[in-house]
């Protein structure tokens, strides 16, 4: 019979076969092209990741293995991999559980769900949010290719710079706040006495 223990070294190699099962730095997903490629990076790169970004990641995995559908779109020698949970009348629907429901599409879930369109190859998308308390709202949009573009070449960034081991560039936002990598980036820009998130966005990091 396991103790309490070896039951937590179990869920902990669990845990991490799943968010160390793709290697391969050719294959892109959407999903880490559309957040902060620094982030992206350092999950892919770091030996110790954070616990809170273990869990995203293993979020991540078995939604990407669940039965929702994925495509891929070749470009050169790299693979973009997109998802979708479901396709009905001919429109790729996404749907995200939150807290609070947004005024806005997050822009990380509208660059995702732009990106999946083209590979889909539909026209139409809708990205709905839902609360636990069973409140929901919609967001409808039809894919632009400028948009695209820019993920695609995002995605190239992030393939050569995991080719040559070299972390991408500062790219603060509010995100940042809670990013479990925040201190890497704040130390590093520290040294050269540039402006802290703290002064950018007028908030604090808890």
């Amino acid at each position: 019979m396991l103790g309490e223990r070896s039951i937590k070294d179990t869920v902990n190699k669990a845990i991490d076969s799943m968010i160390t099962i793709e290697r391969d730095d050719n294959r892109i997903y959407v999903d880490e092209v559309a957040v902060c490629l620094r982030r992206s990076y350092y999950n892919r790169r770091e030996r110790s990741i954070p616990a809170k970004e273990r869990l995203i990641l293993m979020k991540r995995f078995m939604y990407r293995n669940s039965m929702g559908r994925r495509e891929e779109y070749h470009v050169e020698d790299l693979t973009l991999i997109a998802s979708a949970d479901t396709i009905v009348d001919d429109a790729v629907i996404k749907f995200d559980i939150v807290d609070r429901l947004p005024s806005t599409p997050e822009p990380a879930s509208l660059i995702a769900l732009n990106a999946s369109l083209w590979i889909f190859n539909k026209e139409e998308g809708a990205l709905v949010y839902l609360t636990r308390d069973g409140d929901s709202i919609q967001f409808s949009i039809t894919r632009d290719k400028r948009l695209f573009d820019e993920t695609i070449r995002r995605a190239k960034v992030l393939n050569m710079l995991l080719k040559d081991n070299r972390v991408p560039v500062f790219e603060p936002s509010e995100e940042c706040m809670n990013c479990p990598y925040y201190e890497k980036c704040y130390i590093q820009h520290k040294r050269y006495e540039n402006p802290t998130l703290e002064k950018i966005f007028g908030l604090r990091r808890e």
